[in-house]
């Protein structure tokens, strides 16, 4: 007789259990988000810098930038592009996606200057959990802008998808090795020689 009333009593605690209306979510404020954000991107970046970076071009593979750190440089560079033929070609001045934001927002601080102008930016969370970047284009007029989406993942920037489908681009974090190293020290060898 007991088996009777214990299967019921059993069905009626698990009914009750899921008729419990879920936790609403906590909303954030504007600010929580834009310092949530600045924070990712900055590790984001800081990461980059120390640990080296290949960030693919999801629209154009296998084209591909690797940058090693400045403590794992070869010969004193640092950087190449590699197209979508598999040609690389070094690179001397870069402006990482994931550095992007932090870059900006250094150069804004150093001037002592307000979100206008080249420093305009604007900080979106989207339902996703993406965030979305939108940012004044340099060297255009006052309020033209570029959006780039980015996925976080353990507090880094791990994909970027700009407005042109040309730019979007998955960021892994080193150590850059094997075939992509060698593919670096043999463009860096070949720059060398041909600068005599």
């Amino acid at each position: 007789m007991k088996k009777i009333f214990v299967a019921p009593l059993l069905l009626l605690v698990l009914t009750g259990c899921s008729a419990i209306p879920p936790i609403p979510s906590e909303t954030k404020t504007q600010t929580q988000i834009e310092k949530e954000f600045l924070k990712i991107a900055d590790d984001s970046c800081k990461r980059a810098q120390s640990d080296d970076v290949l960030e693919r071009m999801t629209n154009d593979a296998p084209a591909r930038i690797i940058v090693l750190s400045r403590n794992h440089a070869y010969k004193n560079y640092s950087a190449i592009y590699i197209d979508n033929k598999n040609v690389a070609q070094v690179i001397y001045e870069l402006d990482l996606t994931v550095c992007g934001p932090s870059n900006l927002l250094s150069m804004q601080q150093e001037a002592n200057h307000d979100n206008s102008g080249d420093y305009e930016h604007h900080i979106k969370l989207n339902s996703d959990g993406t965030y979305t970047w939108t940012a004044h284009v340099p060297g255009e007029a006052e309020g033209v802008m570029s959006s780039n989406i980015f996925s976080v993942k353990g507090g880094l920037i791990i994909e970027s998808k700009a407005d042109n489908p040309a730019y979007d681009r998955t960021i892994e974090y080193g150590p850059i090795a094997g075939t992509d190293l060698q593919i670096l020290k043999d463009a860096v060898d070949e720059e060398l020689i041909r600068l005599g």
